[in-house]
Formats: C-alpha cells, sequence, structure tokens
C-alpha cells in the first residue's frame, strides 16, 4: 500500500520548480501518516528518523517563500477532480464549506482571538482561544461509502488585516469590499468552483444562511454564460419570506411590492394538509420524510429561492436553494450529506494530527500578547515585522492543508485499494468494516509496512527522496561488529 501512496505523492512534482522543496513536501505527508504521537513538526523528525540537524530546515520548509501553497492546492485540486466524483442528477459538483475552531494560547502566534463556540456538546467549552479555519471540500466516493475531500482550509475569523499581509483578495458584496466569516466562505466556494470549471452546489449549515453568500455565488459565471455555484443551506429558525404575486392594488396608498409575508416556521401547523410523504437518502439509509416545496420571494436578497420545509418525525427544519430547478428530495438528500466534512475534520484533527502546529514569532510582541491585528496596525508596521508575520500564519495553513492533503491521500486509497486493505488489515475489530475502509485503517496498514515490513517502503520511489535526509540506523555499528 506504500508503494501506492508513492505513486500519488509522484504526481506532486509538477508543482514544485525544485526537487529540495518537493522532498520536504513529501516527507511532511509522510510524517503525517506514519508518526504515532502528534506532537508537530518534530514528531514527524522523531518517526522518519530524519536527521536532528534538519529540524531547522524543515520548520524553514512551511515559512519559505518556495513553499508555493495555492500551486500545491490546485494541483491537488485537478487531481481530485479526476476521481470518483459525487454529482446531483444533473451532473453538478458537490461542494461542502464548514468552518472549525482550534484551541491555541500561545502569546506570539498571530491570529489567536477569544472564540464562542455554538455546540450541544457538553466537552467543548463556551469559549477558547484560537483558530477559526474555513475549509471547502467535495463529495466523492462509490455507492458503498462517500467522503468528503478537503480541498481547501484558510484562516477566517478575525482575519482581515492578516489577509492583507498575505496579499489574498477581498470578497465583494455589491461592487463594495466586505469580510466576514460568511462571504469568505463564499469566497472560498466559487475559487474552488471556478478551478473545478463546471457548475457545481455548495452545501452551507444555518450559519452561512446570509444573503451576501447567495450574492456572491450568483455573481459567478461560466465562460457560457450558466450560473457557476448554487447554494444550499439550513434557514434560520426565524426565517421570513413573501409569496411571488402581491395583493391586487386597491387603489390607495403605495401598491404593494411583495406578496404575503410567511413565517416559515409557522407554516408546518397552518399548512400541516399541503406536507407530502417522500422517500429520499438521509445518512446513507432511505428514509420517508414530509415535505413542503415552496418557491418563494427572500427580502434580504431580493430574489427567489426555494424553501424546502422538512418533518421527520418530531424534528423540524428548513432548507434553502438558489437552484429554483432542483428537485426538493434531492435537497434533502445534499444537505443530509453535509455531515461528511465533520467526519473529515475528526480524522484531520484526531487520526493525524493536522492541527497540532507550533508556528510563532517573537514580531508578534509589536502589538503586544494575545492581540488581533487591525488593518490600521499594517500601517505603522515595519517592514521586517510584517515579514515575520506573514511567513508565521504562511506556516499555519500550510501545515494544516498538508494534513488536508494527507487525509485526502488516504480517502482516495480507501476508495481504490479497498479489497487490497481489507486483505493486509489482519486486525481483530469490534465491528466488520464497510466494503470501503476508513481512512484510520488505511493508515494503519502503511504504519504497518513502514515499521514492520520495511522492504515495501525500501523500492518506492519516495524512499531514495527521504533517505537523503534521514539518519543511520544504530543497528549498523551492531551488525559489522558481529
Amino acid at each position: 500500500m506504500i508503494g501506492r501512496l508513492a505513486i500519488l505523492l509522484e504526481d506532486f512534482r509538477g508543482a514544485f520548480p525544485r526537487e529540495a522543496t518537493f522532498v520536504w513536501f513529501v516527507i511532511a505527508i509522510l510524517g503525517f501518516i506514519v508518526r504515532l504521537e502528534d506532537y508537530g513538526v518534530s514528531s514527524i523528525i522523531r518517526w522518519l528518523r530524519i536527521r536532528a540537524d534538519f529540524y531547522e530546515t524543515f520548520l524553514a520548509f512551511f515559512r519559505s517563500s518556495a513553499f508555493k501553497l495555492e500551486k500545491i492546492l490546485q494541483h491537488w485540486q485537478l487531481q481530485v477532480a479526476k476521481r470518483h466524483a459525487v454529482r446531483t442528477s444533473c451532473g453538478k459538483r458537490i461542494l461542502v464549506g464548514d468552518g472549525i475552531k482550534v484551541a491555541k494560547e500561545a502569546n506570539y502566534m498571530p491570529g489567536v482571538k477569544k472564540l464562542h463556540q455554538d455546540s450541544e456538546d457538553s466537552g467543548k467549552a463556551k469559549w477558547i482561544w484560537g483558530h477559526h479555519f474555513g475549509v471547502v471540500g467535495t463529495l466523492v466516493g462509490t455507492v458503498a461509502k462517500i467522503f468528503c475531500v478537503p480541498l481547501r482550509a484558510e484562516l477566517h475569523e478575525g482575519a482581515t488585516a492578516l489577509r492583507e499581509l498575505q496579499e489574498k483578495e477581498t470578497p465583494q458584496v455589491k461592487g463594495g469590499p466586505k469580510t466576514t466569516i460568511t462571504t469568505l466562505m463564499a469566497n472560498l466556494l466559487v475559487d474552488r468552483a471556478k478551478l473545478f470549471n463546471e457548475p457545481c452546489v455548495g452545501v452551507l449549515d444555518a450559519f452561512f444562511a446570509v444573503a451576501p453568500v447567495f450574492e456572491i455565488a450568483k455573481t459567478a459565471m461560466l465562460e457560457n454564460g450558466r450560473s457557476l455555484l448554487q447554494i444550499i443551506t439550513r434557514a434560520k429558525g426565524n426565517a421570513v419570506a413573501y409569496e411571488l404575486d402581491p395583493p391586487a392594488y386597491s387603489g390607495k396608498g403605495r401598491p404593494p411590492e411583495y406578496g404575503k409575508k410567511l413565517k416559515l416556521k409557522k407554516l408546518f401547523d397552518s399548512h400541516a394538509d399541503k406536507f407530502e410523504s417522500i422517500t429520499t437518502e438521509i445518512y446513507g439509509e432511505a428514509k420517508t420524510v414530509s415535505i413542503l416545496c415552496l418557491d418563494l420571494w427572500w427580502k434580504p436578497l431580493q430574489d427567489t429561492l426555494r424553501f424546502v420545509l422538512v418533518q421527520d418525525g418530531e424534528q423540524r427544519f428548513i432548507l434553502m436553494c438558489s437552484d429554483l430547478t432542483m428537485p426538493p428530495a434531492e435537497i434533502v438528500s445534499l444537505y443530509a450529506k453535509r455531515f461528511k466534512i465533520e467526519v473529515t475534520f475528526k480524522m484531520v484533527k484526531h487520526v493525524l494530527g493536522g492541527f497540532s502546529y507550533h508556528f510563532w514569532t517573537k514580531a508578534w510582541q509589536f502589538l503586544g500578547n494575545n492581540q488581533c491585528l487591525q488593518p490600521e496596525d499594517i500601517k505603522n508596521m515595519p517592514p521586517k515585522i510584517k515579514q515575520l508575520i506573514t511567513n508565521a500564519i504562511n506556516a499555519v495553513e500550510g501545515f494544516v492543508n498538508l494534513a488536508m492533503i494527507a487525509t485526502g491521500l488516504l480517502q482516495i486509497l480507501a476508495i481504490e485499494q479497498a479489497k487490497e486493505i481489507q486483505r493486509l488489515h489482519r486486525w481483530w475489530m469490534r465491528t466488520n468494516a464497510n466494503e470501503v475502509p476508513s481512512e484510520e485503517m488505511v493508515k494503519r496498514i502503511i504504519q504497518h509496512e513502514f515499521y514492520h515490513n520495511f522492504r515495501k517502503f525500501k523500492h518506492t520511489a519516495i524512499y531514495k527522496l527521504i533517505q537523503q535526509k534521514r539518519r543511520e540506523s544504530k543497528a549498523e555499528p551492531s551488525k559489522m561488529a558481529a
């Protein structure tokens, strides 16, 4: 299996103009997969047996100007585009976006701020210090199993000034700049859809049910004039919309612009007789739910959206979709697949340790400890300080995105080498695995080959790349003495 991973890694060679940078990229990806502890860069050095004097060089790799993250991610996305895409009934690619908050208390780490966590999980603190990443992935898989392969992660909350230092573009809404968590996510979805260069559907949760998200998606067009991106999201509990046809003008006062105002939450009771039962796929199973589909005028957007009211037993929720031609059953099914990105977050965080970074800079003392960088602070900042802060935040995003790529590679191997992985996995499991194994099972197979069947790794192309950075085994002098 490690040979298959080597073939996938070789495909990235074109994203690196210099072989030295490519070697450190390979070391990072393989290190995420085979290391047995999550202590940032040092654990990769330790478990790959890289020479200790290369530690500072490896750190410098993440801050280096030769490390072109966007170019690597573009190459990665083009590789994903060729493999097992899950599509809608009309052939659109499915993108999923969400945010994840990571606890960090480093005083000299750029972008760390106080974050509020809205969660029903009692194990999560209500307030934490840390980073908030926005992540976009695409659904990939077979009938047996679907994965959300991560495509891009970037810092979103409190990152306005940092983005200016990184020279990233500012989201535009109605011709003016608007940098918020929601507009940054919409911009990220549009960027990924443009790289695919085909119609896409973006699935988001209720936090992103705001007009700017739909407006940014609405302005994105393909060269043939077709819409590039449609949005599906869950509506907020207090959502209000209007019927399309305004009432007849009585001749008095101002003519009505909108139809009847509807508080969507109340329609579950007032329009109960209009709901119809459908059977659709929810969380991988065929399930019967009651729905009511209405095309209504949404005032914040000043446009028509499709609203789908869903009653699943005692649970009630409302979905919004900008595609007025999409069947309501498919809207419900696509939204149910949104949880796949939560599974990916779990794998990146707990299986690969993708958020165990410790990049910091003493240049952050320029602002004082635990302060958020504001756009006005940049004007008085010395160029050297700007560069050090930019390098540190680039290293943070680089580390996380390489962990995302490593996760995606495990997912691709799980799909393409499912039978071989099942054959190689000889350990007892309480529950029999699915036809398509998990990312963790693939990781265990590669780890086993690396540590216990080294000859399989020794004959791969990446072995020669990594060997030049490795220290000599302590077993060699003993063998010579014998």
